[in-house]
């Protein structure tokens, strides 16, 4: 490659050889350590371990937050990779690095999957965390990149395949292509806007402004690189994982996406309901959705795009491919330089933060102008800005991919440096100076439920200050304001920038009041205001029209769905009646007239067998007895919502489910939870595609088992391949976790250890084991099911009942 790499101590031409498996290389090896053979039985271990740590990964928000339990992974990592052959001595000079690059071979895209999904990133930097952090001088940061060794075959032996240097021309004639690739359908709530605008302040005055195509076909896409081979391409918009959600929750399920039967280009489309795509692992691979026929999405996996796209730029591919979408690190990137459709490509392993995205990739493209072109030189001082930033502590990893060795030997590292300081001094020539001048970036969400501002979440999708003089900048006053017929709920700030940017999004809170949250019986038009000052300057000034959602409804959405632990409402006065009335059964079904609800305390904490639980199975029996005897409830349909969205819903307060004797399948879930959290057994919420129901943990040290992620191997959760992985977007709070968990929530509840009960089967007149049973079989499915909510692991993150105690009118 044309970028500047780095030499190897002592390894003349060792980056040039065949590599038969997975190498960590650092300055001091440019080869690298082999960690896996070309064995079956090692590969194996490596995809085991791949899986496991994915998964484990993508559900950190369980877990990350408990300092014991971070030190428990950091020891597993190191381990992890002893145990795919790194000795003490390998591992010492690791930690001794500060940049690492992680080398996979390439021949064919089934072969040798498991090193390019493997989590590197954390992994290597966890295994050597304690190691840096004792370093001589401080704290010794990490980057880790990672090189694709695309091999052929020639004369019956692989070799790897050659690489030209890279010529950029005169920034005058350098091309940047800006895909959006986010469905014409979610444009009214989703923009990329922000993101164009900063790619192209990061770029020299010379270069022409970027060419821009919105939701392209594969075909337009095809022949705008065919008709001008890009130099940069930018990706921004939705991977198809998320775009389908996303869709799946605006759309009718029985909406069209167009899929190939098969992974090659050239494969027959066919069109399928979107909840049919949604529930088929198989279908739903990495990849983008672009336009298909008749503007129907088509999902392009990312084999499939990657060898379109380097058909059509030939002998031109892009130097540098980012792909600001969710889950492009596995997949997406290493397909692009596996096909030749780039010789660099960066992308992101899955969940981040959009403006902290967009921050990273405007930085690494100044800096890679700035620096010659030395993209690993680039991508580490990126990494080092974006760490100092308050918000980078939330952050997942970026992966680099390059086609090329970042260390090499002394006279290739020469001839790289040489081209870099002339491309450098035209870089020089053509950079605008620092700007003093304040940007505000304002984004705030149209719609809101209530139960988002009850648990003090944003208002805004982005709300972020930024100077690149900022120690010049003086104080900036920020004022927002939410209207609400005579009351006003207001936020006001002084801010002073101590870095580049100022993240606002997650700090501007207006809290409403318990008595306007019950007088909001339906959906409401109100405004948001927000000002911001410098002195006597108004820097940004506008009013913003705001929904606000009525304090029942609820939005089974990414986004909302995740504040159902809400409506749990254990001190409404229902449950308390129903616990009160339910101790006659828990003392006959006992056989203990004095027994009470003591929850997990009936379990002695040194003897925790079958028999010691059914003590709690049969408090929670005694609660159904008194709901399917006293209460003889009955199924009814949900309250009118008034939501042109499809993911919107009422729900009944257990004061009202009783007064009605009535509920739907939420309702009752939502009921049966309250009365075993009052009782403190630790419930769970189940919701499956239009369905849902409750369950409990049998023990509070089963519960903390599943938080801790710890105690077993989690491969066998996680269904992955070439193509595409069970785990993407697991779990993004603590307490949610998504559809990724269908397979270990089917785990506990083998094990005995989590209970699932259908509570629709009171209206029934089903007994508890029955509906136990059914509780068992309705989560039997994959495709039906979607997301577990643990209730107490809510509220330890301050996830509160909503002040709802009365019955609403």
């Amino acid at each position: 490659m044309a970028t500047a790499g780095r030499p190897g101590k002592g390894a003349a031409r060792a980056h040039e050889q065949l590599l038969a498996g997975v190498h960590i290389a650092h300055d001091g090896d440019a080869l690298g350590q082999t960690l896996a053979a070309v064995d079956e039985r090692s590969r194996q271990s490596m995809a085991q371990q791949a899986l496991r740590w994915t998964y484990l990964l993508r559900s950190r928000q369980r877990w990350v937050r408990e300092a014991k339990v971070r030190e428990q992974h950091q020891a597993d990592a190191a381990a992890t990779l002893r145990a795919l052959g790194l000795g003490a001595a390998q591992l010492q000079a690791l930690g001794q690095a500060s940049t690492l690059v992680v080398r996979v071979p390439y021949q064919h895209e089934a072969l040798c999957w498991e090193g390019r999904v493997f989590p590197w990133e954390y992994v290597l930097a966890a295994a050597t965390r304690e190691q840096r952090r004792a370093a001589p001088g401080g704290p010794r940061p990490l980057t880790v990149i990672r090189e694709l060794q695309v091999q052929h075959e020639v004369a019956g032996a692989w070799q790897p395949v050659p690489r030209q240097a890279v010529v950029l021309p005169a920034w005058r004639e350098l091309r940047v292509l800006f895909v959006n690739v986010l469905p014409s359908e979610l444009a009214e709530r989703w923009t990329v806007e922000a993101e164009l605008k900063n790619l192209a302040a990061a770029l020299p005055r010379e270069v022409p402004a970027p060419r821009v195509l919105n939701h392209p076909s594969l075909e337009e896409l095809v022949t705008e690189l065919a008709a001008r081979p890009p130099h940069l391409l930018h990706v921004a918009g939705m991977d198809s994982h998320q775009a389908l959600r996303e869709l799946g929750a605006l759309a009718a399920r029985t909406a069209l996406v167009e899929v190939a039967s098969a992974d090659a280009l050239d494969a027959p489309l066919q069109r399928l309901p979107l909840d049919e795509v949604l529930a088929d692992a198989r279908r739903l691979q990495d990849g983008l959705l672009l336009r298909g026929t008749d503007g129907a999405p088509r999902l392009v996996p990312a084999q499939a795009l990657a060898q379109a796209i380097a058909a059509a730029v030939g002998t031109q591919p892009p130097y540098l491919t980012t792909l600001n979408v969710w889950n492009s690190a596995a997949r997406l990137a290493p397909m692009l330089i596996a096909e030749g459709a780039s010789r660099a490509a960066l992308g992101f392993q899955d969940a981040f933060d959009d403006s902290l995205a967009e921050y990273a990739l405007t930085l690494l493209l100044r800096q890679l102008f700035d620096g010659g072109f030395d993209l690993p030189d680039a991508f580490s001082r990126m990494w080092a800005e974006v760490r100092a930033l308050p918000e980078s502590v939330d952050a997942t990893g970026v992966t680099l991919w390059l086609d090329g060795p970042v260390f090499v030997d002394p006279a290739t590292r020469a001839a790289h440096a040489a081209q870099g300081r002339r491309l450098a001094v035209r870089a020089e020539a053509a950079t605008r100076p620092a700007s003093a001048e304040v940007r505000c970036e304002i984004e705030p969400f149209r719609e809101l439920n209530y139960a988002v501002l009850h648990n003090a979440q944003p208002l805004f999708r982005r709300f972020v200050l930024s100077c690149e003089r900022f120690q010049d900048a003086a104080p900036l006053d920020v004022e927002v304001a939410v209207h609400l017929g005579a009351e006003v709920a207001r936020y006001q700030r002084r801010v002073k920038l101590r870095q580049v940017r100022e993240k606002l999004t997650d700090k501007i809170h207006v809290p409403l009041t318990a008595e306007v949250a019950r007088s909001v019986h339906e959906a409401i038009n109100t405004s948001l205001h927000v000002c911001v000052r410098q002195g006597g300057e108004v820097l940004y000034h506008d009013s913003h029209r705001l929904r606000l959602l009525p304090v029942d409804q609820w939005r089974d959405n990414r986004r909302d769905g995740r504040w159902l632990p809400s409506f749990v409402l254990p001190r409404d006065p229902a449950v308390v009646r129903a616990v009160a009335q339910a101790q006659r059964y828990n003392r006959v079904l006992r056989d203990d007239p004095s027994a009470g609800f003591e929850g997990y305390q009936a379990v002695p904490a040194d003897a925790i067998d079958e028999d010691a639980l059914r003590a709690v199975d049969r408090q929670v029996e005694a609660i159904w007895a008194t709901l399917l005897h006293d209460w003889q409830l009955g199924y009814i349909n949900p309250p009118p919502s008034y939501s042109g969205d499809l993911d919107s819903q009422r729900l009944r307060v257990p004061s009202t489910v009783q007064a009605d004797r009535a509920g739907t399948c939420i309702d009752l879930a939502l009921l049966f939870a309250a009365c075993l959290e009052l009782v403190d057994i630790y419930p769970v919420v189940f919701l499956l595609d239009g369905h849902a129901l409750p369950g409990w943990w049998r023990h509070s040290s089963f519960q903390q088992e599943y938080q801790q992620m710890g105690a077993a191997s989690y491969s066998e959760v996680v269904q992955a391949d070439a193509g595409g992985s069970s785990a993407a977007n697991a779990q993004t709070v603590g307490w949610h976790a998504g559809k990724a968990s269908w397979a270990e929530v089917r785990r506990w509840i083998r094990e005995r250890k989590l209970v699932p009960i259908e509570t629709v089967r009171l209206t029934e007149h089903c007994g508890f084991i029955e509906a136990i049973e059914s509780g068992v079989q309705a989560l039997a499915e994959r495709a039906d099911y979607d997301s577990m909510l643990d209730i107490v692991t809510a509220r330890r993150a301050q996830v509160t009942p909503l002040p709802l105690l009365k019955e609403l009118p």
